[in-house]
Formats: structure tokens, C-alpha cells, sequence
């Protein structure tokens, strides 16, 4: 569930993985903190969910500045398709490539959403959360989490409409 959350929340796995690995020390250094007015999933996802939306914005200032620094020679080539290739080994290549550069889309397009409304969002849309579970977590009214979700998909739609052709 932690490394769900984690992978949904960043789009990188090894953030993810070591993101979780962070959270579950957290969880056993705070330990006798938990008062089990709860269960014990709810208060470890709050720690993770706290957690991550912290290295998220630790994240968004360190991208910013690397991107400042980067010269253009030595910027990386995308290799997440033949990484994703060699480990699905596809009957169907074409199919397989076309669904991950879908999925690049999309993803980018969920990145450049707001954190107020990209966190909601992906917390219903990706974690299966109901708005009520949401605004828990969040500490949220239920209210506005119908609002951010609402406006999250309205502000998704706008930025894919250019690309609805080739989606």
C-alpha cells in the first residue's frame, strides 16, 4: 500500500522504494506514538502520505535548480520505454509502445497539475480511496476534496485536449 502510494504520488520507482523504506523506519521509531484510535493502516499511510508530500516538495525545489544548472550536452536520454520493454517482452511491441507513451502523456500531464489537486486526485483515481478517506487523510473537508478532484479532471481534460486525437 506504502509503495503504491509512494509510486503514484512520484512516478519513480526507486524514489518510491526508498520512500518506503523511509517511511516503515519512521513507523518503528514512532511506535509508542501510536494511540490506536485507529487502525494501524490509517496511521501508517498518514505518515507515509505526510512523508511523501514532503519529499515532493523537496523534490520540486531540487528539480528546479538542477534544471538551472543543466547544460544541454548533458542531459539524459529517456530510457524508461526499453527499460519497460525488457521487462514485459511484449507479443505486440507496437501495442506496448504506444500504451507507455501514453501513459508518459498522461503522467506529465498529471505532474503539471497542482499539488492541491494532483494529491486528491491520484489518491481516488490510483489508490481507490473514497472522498471521505481522502479528507481524512488530507485533513480536508469533504467538500473541498470533492471540489479538487472535480477541478483535477476538469484541468486534465483542458491540458489532453490537444492530444485526444492521439490518445
Amino acid at each position: 500500500m506504502v509503495l503504491n502510494l509512494a509510486f503514484r504520488m512520484t512516478g519513480k520507482e526507486e524514489a518510491a522504494r526508498d520512500l518506503t523504506q523511509d517511511v516503515f523506519i519512521k513507523v518503528y521509531q514512532k511506535k509508542e506514538s501510536f494511540q490506536e484510535l485507529s487502525k494501524i493502516s490509517t496511521w501508517i499511510y498518514r505518515i507515509a502520505m505526510n512523508h511523501i508530500l514532503n519529499y515532493l516538495k523537496r523534490e520540486k525545489r531540487i528539480s528546479f535548480l538542477d534544471f538551472m544548472e543543466q547544460d544541454t550536452s548533458s542531459a539524459k536520454d529517456n530510457t524508461t520505454a526499453l527499460s519497460y520493454w525488457d521487462q514485459n517482452m511484449p507479443s505486440q511491441p507496437d501495442k506496448v509502445l504506444e500504451e507507455h507513451q501514453k501513459e508518459i502523456v498522461v503522467r506529465k500531464m498529471l505532474d503539471d497539475l497542482p499539488a492541491k489537486y494532483r494529491i486528491p486526485f491520484l489518491l481516488f483515481r490510483y489508490e481507490d480511496l473514497s472522498y471521505q478517506q481522502i479528507a481524512e487523510q488530507l485533513d480536508l473537508s469533504l467538500s473541498a476534496v470533492e471540489t479538487r478532484i472535480h477541478r483535477a479532471k476538469k484541468k486534465l481534460t483542458e491540458k489532453l485536449q490537444p492530444w485526444l486525437k492521439h490518445l
